[in-house]
């Protein structure tokens, strides 16, 4: 090992007597195999290695990283991607925080404020649901009148059975967005449970710096 070290030391003494005094300047590299080189031109393979630039003293005063592959570069990505994501998803969690703070006086504004969005969401399921009753009642109409032109051995027109067919389509629509308005209810009942528990927590965590606050003033 002395004897290893003793080659480096005299390599690279030799190489900074060689070098012309204003333009002494070594690279310190280590490949694969753990080997010390030292070179005043880097080798093409040495790219992909981390390298020290020398002075003519022999201390390293820059050091440059070696070339990453491609698997190396993308593993790098996805971690500053996930920084990003975390960091985004923590500024996110602040603002909601803030405008918690901002709407709210007291959890019984937000149960109130919450029962109000549900309401107004029954009143659109009423109104909805009335209008189904009246589409059923046209498209059972336009069936007895479908019926009757055909016991009359007449063919049904192909603007009754337009009209059949666009009356079936609304009725399914209606039904549609009073399932999606039931989710949105159950959504909405959901975000506002967590909000009031987050509410209870940064209310604590407010009473708890003020208790503190007062503690160390008296």
């Amino acid at each position: 090992m002395r004897s290893r070290l003793s080659l480096i030391v005299a390599a690279l003494t030799a190489a900074l007597a060689a070098a012309p005094a204003a333009a002494a300047r070594l690279y310190k590299w280590v490949d694969e195999k753990g080997e010390v080189h030292y070179t005043d031109t880097p080798p093409p393979e040495a790219a992909r290695h981390d390298r020290a630039i020398l002075n003519e003293q022999g201390i390293a005063v820059k050091r440059l990283e070696g070339e990453k592959t491609p698997e190396e570069l993308e593993a790098e990505r996805r971690r500053r991607a996930a920084a990003e994501a975390r960091r985004r998803a923590e500024e996110a969690r602040r603002r909601h925080d803030r405008m918690l703070l901002a709407t709210y006086g007291s959890e019984a504004d937000m149960v109130a404020a919450r029962d109000e969005k549900i309401a107004t969401l029954d009143g659109l399921i009423r109104i909805t649901r009335q209008r189904i009753r009246k589409l059923e009642g046209e498209l059972e109409r336009l069936r007895r009148r479908a019926a009757e032109m055909e016991r009359a051995g007449r063919p049904v027109t192909e603007e009754l059975r337009r009209r059949i067919r666009e009356t079936r389509a609304h009725i399914r629509a209606n039904r549609a967005f009073i399932a999606a308005k039931r989710r949105e209810q159950d959504e909405i009942r959901a975000q506002f449970e967590r909000d009031i528990q987050r509410f209870r927590e940064l209310k604590a965590e407010i009473a708890a710096r003020e208790e503190a606050a007062s503690r160390r003033a008296d």
